[in-house]
């Protein structure tokens, strides 16, 4: 383990939970200038003195309190990826969004409730460069109840990481093509070098349950264990129906757990393979893709088993679609449809933008939950969130469906917080696809439709989700990849009247909040009614 010389806390960021009720964890963020894949150094987040950031367990009803320390000299937020929130939005971490951010210095304590949840998540900055730069972790929620169906568990994890910083990137990109910027990419396994990781120690006749999660932000990955048989029952904390797959084809930010039998012999070692890929760049031999083995352990001894390889296109790779949803939930009806389009533009004498309507979303001057809950009746209109937000305000009740068009060359990764959403539909759209983009065909959902947080929508296609308005709450929706930083993303209002009846905002919230002079009422310029003077100018898409 890697130390920097002013993280404190160490010996108390205890990251393997027992049945606690109460889980109490110090993270000190700082930087770290170090090598993490062999080829480069530069300044990594680290906490608490180290890299790479311990994975965090609990058990399903644990109550996390996640106390942070802030010597960073920016400020920063951490967000639980995939997890509810029940009024206590403010503790989601979307910087402006749902709070103002931790300033240099200063201390704040997240609580994140799990009741409600088990499964495969993931800690992580909300501020782009700080989760690009190495701010991530898994966070596991474990049933109360280990359940039958297997032995023992494993965790792999996922990253990846570039040659140079995000703000260094940043400051290159407009000389830079996009294959440059891709393939700087090498991969990071359970924290440390790929091309280094330890074994997966398998013994003979065992059943495991392999957690699988990726804590990528612009690469995409593609894992096998060849030589076993793997049935997802898992994908994004939501259980599913066994289905058997020779890979998972993961985005960033997509999380699954699969069903491993180990060989009942310890005859032969075997090894698993992780392709680190980007469908919108063109291959280059041995560069991009790249490739890493990993082995599985039967014996220290034993010699490595020889599978021969076998072409993408001749394997079952994991599709959401595929899969149902192990608790029966059906199909939900439609109150009404939302339409985005996911669109590339390139300002005068700028990078590439995204969008998902007119604007490309950038932050206001007052974060989106104390407008909705600051603005009385005028929550229910979306023009008090600014234009830049793309603000659809949502009723308590209504079953939404959103449809989302991408003629776009890039495949994205799209993250919904504050709940999840059935996958019900995808097909073609737009067009040609390259040869080296995948062809998405059309396919309809079964009659209980998986549902997730965290979805991959290809180059050229469209794709329906449906969700349902429970609760008040900010949901942001958006790309989990760079483009979030780059535009894409919306803003969606459920129920602002209930947010406004039963959300209390603690003082310590509004504090951080006052310490950087951002207001925590009024419209998107902080102002009353429909008032946006001083809102900076949005940038407005060309669509034509």
């Amino acid at each position: 383990m890697l130390f920097c010389i002013w993280g404190l806390l160490l010996l108390l960021n205890s990251a393997t939970i027992g049945c606690a009720e109460r889980v109490e964890l110090f993270w000190d963020i700082g930087t770290l200038n170090i090598s993490r894949d062999g080829y480069s150094t530069w300044k990594s987040m680290c906490v608490n003195n180290a890299v790479p950031i311990p994975p965090v367990h609990v058990t399903q009803g644990d109550v996390l309190v996640l106390n942070v320390r802030n010597s960073l000299d920016v400020p920063t937020t951490v967000h639980a990826h995939g997890i509810y929130h029940n009024y206590t939005d403010y503790y989601d971490g979307a910087e402006m969004v749902t709070e103002c951010g931790i300033p240099p210095g200063e201390n704040f304590t997240y609580i994140i409730d799990t009741t409600t949840q088990v499964g495969n998540f993931w800690l992580h900055s909300h501020v782009q460069s700080q989760l690009t730069d190495g701010l991530r972790t898994p966070f596991i929620v474990h049933e109360k109840i280990k359940p039958s169906t297997y032995d023992e568990e494993k965790l792999l994890y996922f990253e990846d990481w570039d040659l140079r910083s995000f703000d260094a990137e940043l400051a290159i990109h407009s000389k830079l093509n996009i294959k440059d910027i891709t393939t700087a990419y090498r991969m990071l396994i359970n924290g440390i070098n790929g091309n280094v990781t330890q074994p997966v120690a398998f013994v003979p006749g065992k059943r495991y349950r392999v957690r699988v999660v990726s804590l990528l932000t612009v690469m995409w990955i593609k894992f096998r264990m060849p030589g076993h048989t793997m049935q997802i029952i898992d994908q994004d904390g939501v259980a599913c129906n066994p289905v058997e797959v020779d890979g998972l084809d993961m985005g960033p930010g997509q999380r699954f757990s699969i069903l491993v039998t180990a060989h009942d012999t310890t005859e032969f070692n075997y090894k698993y393979n992780v392709t680190l890929y980007a469908n919108f760049v063109n291959p280059f031999p041995g560069i991009i893709p790249r490739y890493y083995n990993g082995p599985i352990e039967y014996h220290q001894n034993a010699p490595l088993k020889h599978i021969p390889d076998v072409e993408d296109n001749q394997l079952l790779w994991s599709n959401t679609l595929d899969l149902q949803a192990r608790d029966g939930m059906p199909l939900l009806p439609v109150d009404r449809q939302i339409m985005l389009s996911i669109k590339q533009f390139v300002p005068e004498f700028d990078t590439p933008f995204y969008s998902f309507g007119d604007y490309a979303y950038n932050h206001t001057l007052v974060p989106t939950l104390f407008t909705a809950l600051s603005m009385g009746n005028l929550a229910f209109n979306s023009s008090i969130y600014g234009p830049q937000t793309q603000a659809h305000v949502l009723h308590y009740g209504e079953s939404i469906e959103v449809l989302v068009y991408s003629d776009d060359e890039n495949d994205h990764s799209i993250h919904m917080h504050a709940g999840e959403y059935q996958v019900v539909e995808v097909g073609p759209y737009g067009g040609p696809v390259a040869s080296n983009r995948t062809t998405v065909k059309y396919q309809r959902s079964g009659p209980a439709p998986m549902r997730c947080d965290e979805i991959a929508i290809r180059s050229h296609s469209y794709t329906k989700l449906r969700f349902r308005v429970n609760h008040g709450a900010i949901i942001f929706f958006h790309c989990h990849m760079i483009h979030n930083f780059k535009g894409l993303a919306v803003t969606f209002i459920a129920a602002p009247d209930l947010l406004q009846k039963h959300m209390k905002v603690p003082d310590e919230v509004t504090r951080m909040c006052k310490l950087q002079n951002i207001k925590t009422s009024g419209n998107a310029a902080g102002n009353a009614g429909f008032d946006l003077t001083g809102l900076p100018q949005p940038l407005l898409v060309n669509r034509e």
